[in-house]
């Protein structure tokens, strides 16, 4: 029975019964029947008034649960098969959970993201929260019935802090500078009645004088511990809640002890006022706030310039519109066709299918080498169009692109800690409590040792504010930050910031052959026949045995086969093996593979006499009927440029080079000579899991060992490895086991993060150094009463500081470099 009636989720018309939840409720299918219980279920709903606003909806419909034409909903009957515990287990399920990424605005130290990560872990709906203060990033796992992503703001905004897309910056700043000037103003007033004040201990004020000066005095401390030291109390407490104090509740604890001694005092009549130290605290710690920001924001200018390489609108083609409509790139879905011009990023993978562009790929590479694209071309997302226009059809859009995946392995990596990064954090969420411990206990050994409150109370807020854990918070994952932003813009993608640390000490470093030091962009330059066959029939029966393999042979084998425009021939019972491939034809076996994998009747040495020598590196793979050689295919594949000078850098270093590869002895050791790479150290005919053995035995010796490959089969000795290496080889960037990829498809790059490593390595050290060293004397020289709370609080913004600007500092020196 058909009915007027519109689906009460997507609009579309109702064209039968059974998908009713209330009477005035009627639904399409049953994809829109769920999708509208979770919205109804969830917490979000109750916060808006449409629900098509609500975050279920917006991800359902990018994901096609949601129909957007009549063409797109699912057959009735198989919907109808769908029982309501289905539905149940579904939403019950925790692989239905989304993820949320959003900038964190406001975090003054490393507790500030410890703060906010255990709020969220506690909020209902959320399986897992981190949270990074170098890169004022977050990412949060979350059940969108439970919970949503405005509930998630609304909690971190309590906390003192701000959370926002990605993609949308926080307009704060204008009002911070508001109450940085007002508080400055205020300070520097106190500071000339404290003079006046002062003057009391010299010549005798009347008491009179006492009182006007006091009042003033306390009136404005009010307003500028108040209203400017606002958002340092709101972390403080924030912290207090959560169980783990940062800076703000030392700064905060010792301005308001301070104001309330210093009222107390003024009821008194007493001159011992600290209004001034109570004020220039909070001022001092806006004025360090806003210097680091400024410098955070330069250290981190290389992430903001990648993560703003995502379009927001994308000009999809259609047959209305021909020459694309904008719409939003959430609409951009494989297979769609899409315009872009001049000036564009490109908003996905794909082919082009008309039109010629100069496209700049530096984005991806770091490497500023535009290309022409023509018809046919493939094109990457992230790249921008310098010139023409085209229209591409989209292969891989969104997280599935090659940005998109560059993108996920950078946030993932921003979110990640290395395991000394996570021992410092441990210890860090000590200091606090054992810094006001220790301030307690300077105060009552001060008046134990007959000291005045006065100087008692000098003495334990100056170790109070001179203790500095952010400038120990900061050390490791600000220099590591601005490594994984410097390589980025070098091409380099860091998959995990433990690849900085694990460089060091490094012994060894292994080559994969094919891929890796050779382009794996194979020709097949030609075929030796050695007995009954011919090279047309060798070639038919190899391009038949290799039809549904994807391996660099096996394609340059095949364009060979199309090249010539043969007929393919019978081959049955085809095996796949780690050395080769086998068949049946006529009712004998044939074999394709290298050395080891045949059964031969003659020596090597008489079948390699008869291939002919060629400048280009030779690879060769056997061909064999039943017992008998028939033949020799061989390969042309260059080296790629820059490799000898990358091993001679390595051996100039001290770092011993090998070379393994599945291919025979003999391709490999030439492959070496070409490389300078010592023939002893070059091993062929290894399967893959001899690869790892051998990875596996260098490591033996207690030798640091990287290994680098293409990442297809040579993944067991990259797992096997401590650092593992990809050459980037398509539109993969990032997939399996690898730490790191080199994006330019080229292993020189090896030697550029071996070297931004060291730096970066080197400033964590220097990091460290200070700011233990800073803590270790400045701490007793505050307890000795050589310190006053001002000088003390000045000090420890400056070790804060000067963390944050040797970190720049190596920014700088790689941007000049």
């Amino acid at each position: 029975m058909n009915h007027p009636l519109s689906c009460t989720l997507c609009g579309l018309p109702v064209t039968t019964d059974g998908f009713s939840i209330e009477k005035d409720k009627q639904f399409c299918c049953n994809g829109c029947k769920m999708v509208y219980s979770m919205i109804m279920e969830s917490e979000e709903y109750r916060n808006v008034t449409d629900f098509k606003q609500t975050e279920i909806y917006k991800t359902c419909v990018a994901a096609g649960v949601i129909p957007t034409s009549i063409e797109e909903l699912v057959p009735v009957d198989s919907l109808l098969s769908e029982t309501a515990s289905d539905f149940q287990d579904q939403t019950d399920s925790s692989s239905e959970t989304l993820t949320w990424a959003f900038s964190v605005s406001n975090m003054w130290c490393p507790a500030c993201a410890w703060i906010v990560e255990d709020a969220l872990k506690k909020l209902k709906g959320v399986d897992k929260v981190v949270c990074n203060f170098s890169s004022d990033r977050a990412k949060v796992e979350y059940n969108p019935i439970l919970t949503s992503p405005d509930k998630i703001k609304k909690l971190v905004k309590s906390l003192g802090y701000g959370a926002l897309e990605l993609d949308k910056a926080h307009n704060s700043q204008p009002r911070e500078f508001v109450r940085l000037a007002i508080t400055f103003f205020l300070t520097m007033n106190i500071m000339m009645f404290s003079w006046s004040i002062y003057s009391g201990f010299i010549w005798q004020l009347p008491e009179v004088s006492v009182r006007l000066l006091s009042w003033p005095l306390l009136l404005m401390s009010s307003v500028a511990l108040v209203y400017g030291g606002y958002p340092i109390h709101k972390k403080a407490l924030g912290a207090v809640r959560t169980g783990i104090p940062g800076m703000e509740v030392l700064i905060s604890v010792g301005s308001i002890t301070a104001y309330l001694y210093s009222f107390y005092n003024v009821l008194q009549n007493s001159l011992h006022l600290y209004f001034d130290a109570s004020s220039m605290l909070v001022l001092l710690v806006l004025i360090g706030k806003r210097l680091e920001h400024s410098a955070k924001s330069k250290i981190a200018v290389g992430l903001s310039d990648f993560f703003s390489l995502v379009p927001e609108k994308v000009r999809i083609c259609t047959d209305q519109f021909p020459n694309g409509r904008y719409v939003s790139i959430k609409q951009l879905s494989k297979g769609a066709v899409f315009f872009a011009s001049e000036g564009e990023i490109i908003a996905g993978d794909g082919t082009v299918i008309s039109g010629e562009a100069v496209i700049d790929e530096s984005s991806i590479t770091g490497e500023p080498k535009p290309f022409n694209a023509t018809a046919k071309d493939l094109v990457k997302s992230g790249t921008k169009i310098v010139s023409g226009s085209i229209k591409v059809k989209a292969d891989h859009v969104g997280d599935e692109s090659v940005f998109g995946k560059m993108k996920t392995i950078m946030e993932n990596s921003l979110s990640s800690k290395t395991r000394q990064a996570a021992r410092f954090e441990g210890l860090l969420k000590m200091f606090v409590p054992a810094v006001l411990i220790l301030s307690l206990l300077t105060y009552l050994y001060g008046v134990f040792r007959g000291l005045s409150s006065y100087e008692s109370i000098d003495r334990a807020l100056s170790v109070m504010v001179i203790s500095c854990p952010c400038a120990l918070g900061v050390a490791i994952p600000l220099a590591l930050v601005a490594g994984v932003s410097i390589a980025g813009k070098q091409g380099i993608l860091v998959k995990s910031l433990e690849a900085f640390e694990k460089v060091t000490g490094l012994n060894d470093v292994v080559f994969d052959k094919t891929g890796t030091l050779t382009t794996g962009r194979l020709e097949c330059l030609g075929i030796q026949a050695v007995a009954s066959l011919d090279q047309t029939e060798i070639l038919r029966i190899a391009a038949t045995l290799e039809e549904e393999s994807g391996h660099y042979i096996a394609l340059a084998i095949k364009n060979r086969f199309e090249q010539q425009d043969l007929k393919s021939v019978p081959v049955t019972n085809i095996q796949h093996y780690d050395n080769g491939i086998s068949g049946y034809y006529k009712n004998k076996e044939v074999r394709l593979g290298n050395w080891e994998f045949m059964e031969p009747n003659r020596p090597i040495e008489e079948i390699e006499e008869s291939v002919p020598g060629s400048a280009q590196v030779v690879s060769r793979v056997y061909f064999s009927l039943g017992s008998t050689i028939e033949g020799v295919i061989y390969f042309g594949d260059s080296i790629r440029c820059d490799v000898k000078n990358l091993v001679e850098n390595l051996d100039n270093r001290g770092i011993r080079t090998f070379l393994i590869s599945g291919d025979s002895t003999i391709p490999t050791k030439e492959v070496a000579r070409s490389t300078g790479i010592t023939e002893l150290n070059a091993h062929g005919d290894l399967l893959p899991h001899q690869k790892a053995e051998f990875v596996k035995q260098l490591k033996a010796n207690n030798n640091r060992v990287i290994m680098i490959g293409d990442g297809v089969n040579d993944s067991p000795a990259m797992a096997e490895s401590d650092l593992a290496v990809a050459v980037n080889s398509g539109l993969n960037p990032g997939d399996g086991v690898a730490s790191i990829t080199l994006m330019k498809e080229n292993p020189s790059q090896l030697m550029d993060f071996l070297l931004l490593a060291s730096r970066v390595n080197q400033t964590v050290k220097q990091n460290l150094v200070f700011a233990l060293l800073y803590n270790i004397i400045g701490i007793p020289v505050a307890a000795s009463g050589l310190l006053n709370p001002i000088i003390a609080a000045t000090a420890m913004l400056f070790s804060s500081l000067s963390v944050i600007f040797n970190t720049l500092f190596l920014v700088k020196k790689e941007r000049v470099s």
